[in-house]
């Protein structure tokens, strides 16, 4: 049993209730006003024991209560203001709210308490303003009915709610011309709405920037997965952290920036955001509030939930707060934030350490176990994030969280230890997954992965249809940079089956993109790549020099390592030999024993570089155990395309 000292949270409906003008009238006539007050609580409190609530506290002329649902609440409310509507002196306002409150001995307290508070205030006399999620409990009920207020930013407590005013024969209506001035105007084109988050500027000490940083980083992810709308990576954020404003929303190709501050006061954080449409040249939402140190794991949720409100986009699963474990969460930002900033090797151990820590205070914490399972993979340690992602999936379904998807994951563990049959299997449910959320980019993702594991199988055809899939939801986000990507994989597709004029053209035009997009060259390289093995293939040895070296170059400057990086070598150190130049046998022995799985078409070049023949037969293994996995019809395709015909042709020549 917790102490009455340890904090517990529960979702309730919270009533606030005051008499307005209250002070003024206790200037004039103290006696009276406390008259007044001992009235309004003789009838406030049996009210709320009839309907099931329990009355919290007075706060001066106001009162807190909660109830165990909306229409309990609401019921409450409406009795009251029929049972005080003959008298011209009670001018009682309420608000509700379905929301989370925190029980601390006797009294409550959080996001639900703060919120219902700031609805009571625009409440008008005589009348009962009402949140969106109570509204919704009681629309059906019959004889309830109400007006909507619109999206209003409840100024001081950093959200965005939609309010609604009760209708009744004895209950004041709000007039909604009179609610103007903090009304949000949601995003209403019929273009799909674009928004860069700008990373929150710290004002406090330097060691508390992965505060900022990481509710941030959450902050694209939650918006980025909510439906259909374009959110900027991090990563394209943070290349573009030097120019202007102007210049950044420009790059990035977006219609709304958000900035915003945070600063850590002792047990508070203060902070700012500010949302703005560049094309309407106004700010949508803006506002300072405080939170207090135990609502940390909550800021992140309630910033997306109002700027999803204001970019109109609803997601299909309602996020939960990922923890009540303000320390566990703490050091969930701090291990992301190591990672994402690290400087060396030794960096990505102390993020794994912070992460864990994290996992260790809360097991159930899922989202850090998703970050430490993918710093896994990039450090090349796969079995571990095979079986940290293996024990998140099974807790996601004990604990109903659909929300961190881990599956696709799997499947690229899948991929690149070549296992290509589970690598579809779990890539085949995330996408079911992303399809049920509606996640639209994560969906386009799934779909491109699903298209790299067909091809490598060497069912080409269906991996074409599945990157064109991909490639189209990108064009209906508009998404440039993941456009660009999606050119990439068709080119490279296109390159396998030897079409070559094809990759050529895809190519290009994932160039393009780069080019104009991609300023820092971050994943310029995959083009460049691309373009390189189009003219090794076309015999034009010194351009593909020119190409491959520019990847391999950038590839060594950003610390980028993996499948992409082995194939840009062998086919740049084949081409030195083609034209006499010498290579450093040692770089490509070290790249072949960091990769997990080499594919038939890389041992092939392997063995062509190294003179090597036991890459050629590991290489001609692969391919006969592909075609024996594959339908005889598309097995025959497969066997025809140039790198398998290649390989089948020289070994029944030579062996």
């Amino acid at each position: 049993m917790p102490s009455l000292d340890t904090p517990t949270r529960k979702l309730a409906a919270i009533m606030f209730t005051d008499i307005a003008g209250y002070t003024a009238q206790m200037s004039k006539d103290e006696s009276k006003a406390l008259n007044l007050l001992k009235t309004k609580e003789s009838i406030l409190k049996p009210l709320i024991k009839k309907h099931n609530g329990t009355y919290v506290k007075s706060t001066g002329d106001g009162s807190l209560s909660y109830f165990r649902s909306a229409i309990d609440a609401a019921i409450c409310s409406v009795k009251l203001q029929e049972a005080t509507f003959e008298d011209d002196n009670m001018n009682i306002r309420v608000g509700i709210h379905v929301g989370d409150i925190v029980f601390k001995g006797d009294d409550v307290f959080g996001d639900g308490v703060n919120i219902a508070a700031r609805i009571e205030s625009i409440a008008p006399v005589g009348g009962v303003c009402v949140s969106k999620n109570v509204y919704d409990e009681l629309v059906n009920k019959e004889g309830v009915d109400g007006v909507t207020l619109g999206l209003q930013s409840l100024k001081g407590v950093g959200r965005l709610i939609e309010v609604f005013g009760l209708r009744g024969d004895k209950l004041n209506e709000p007039n909604p011309k009179d609610y103007q001035n903090n009304k949000i105007s949601v995003h209403s084109d019929d273009e799909v709405p674009s928004v860069a988050i700008i990373p929150f500027r710290n004002k406090g000490k330097k060691e508390d920037e992965f505060y900022a940083y990481g509710i941030c980083a959450d902050l694209i992810s939650d918006c980025s997965s909510a439906g259909l709308i374009r959110v900027a990576s991090l990563e394209r954020v943070e290349e573009l952290d030097d120019i202007p404003i102007e210049e950044k929303v420009k790059q990035l190709d977006v219609r709304y920036i958000t900035t915003g501050t945070l600063w850590k006061m002792g047990d508070k954080f203060q902070l700012s955001i500010e949302l703005y449409d560049t094309k309407e040249s106004k700010i949508v939402w803006s506002d300072r509030w405080q939170e207090g140190w135990d609502n940390l794991p909550s800021i992140k949720g309630n910033l997306s939930d109002g700027l999803l409100k204001a970019l109109d986009t609803q997601p299909k699963l309602e996020k939960k707060i990922e923890t009540t474990n303000i320390e566990a969460y703490e050091y969930y930002l701090k291990g992301m934030y190591t990672f994402e900033k690290k400087e060396s090797i030794q960096d990505d151990k102390i993020a794994q350490g912070l992460l864990q820590k994290s996992i260790e205070l809360d097991n159930n914490l899922l989202i850090a176990k998703f970050v430490l399972g993918n710093i896994y993979i990039d450090t090349g340690d796969l079995d571990k994030a095979m079986e940290l992602f293996k024990i998140t999936i099974k807790q996601g379904k004990e604990i109903g969280d659909e929300s961190i998807n881990v599956n696709q994951g799997i499947g690229r563990i899948y991929r690149l230890k070549g296992d290509y049959k589970n690598a579809l299997k779990f890539n085949m449910r995330a996408l079911e997954i992303d399809e049920k959320l509606e996640n639209f980019l994560l969906k386009a993702e799934a779909l491109g992965e699903i298209a790299r594991v067909y091809t490598l199988m060497g069912d080409c055809e269906k991996g074409l249809d599945y990157s064109i899939r991909s490639h189209k939801i990108f064009q209906d986000l508009e998404s440039k940079w993941e456009l660009g990507l999606s050119f990439h994989l068709i080119g490279i597709i296109h390159w396998f089956m030897g079409n070559l004029d094809k990759a050529f053209k895809n190519s290009n035009r994932s160039l393009e993109i780069f080019e104009k997009v991609d300023t820092y060259g971050w994943v310029i390289f995959t083009s460049f790549g691309n373009l390189g093995l189009y003219h090794f293939s076309k015999g034009n040895y010194k351009k593909a020099i020119e190409y491959l070296e520019k990847s391999f170059s950038i590839q060594k400057e950003i610390g980028h390592t993996g499948e992409m990086m082995l194939w840009v070598v062998v086919y740049l150190f084949l081409s030195y030999k083609k034209v006499g130049k010498k290579y450093d046998k040692a770089e490509i022995q070290t790249l072949i024993e960091e990769t997990e799985h080499i594919e038939d078409f890389i041992s092939y070049h392997i063995y062509l570089l190294l003179e090597d023949t036991d890459y050629f037969e590991v290489a001609y293994k692969q391919v006969r155990e592909k075609a024996d996995n594959l339908e005889p019809d598309i097995a025959a395709k497969f066997l025809e395309y140039p790198f398998p015909k290649a390989i089948v042709e020289e070994w029944e020549k030579n062996y």
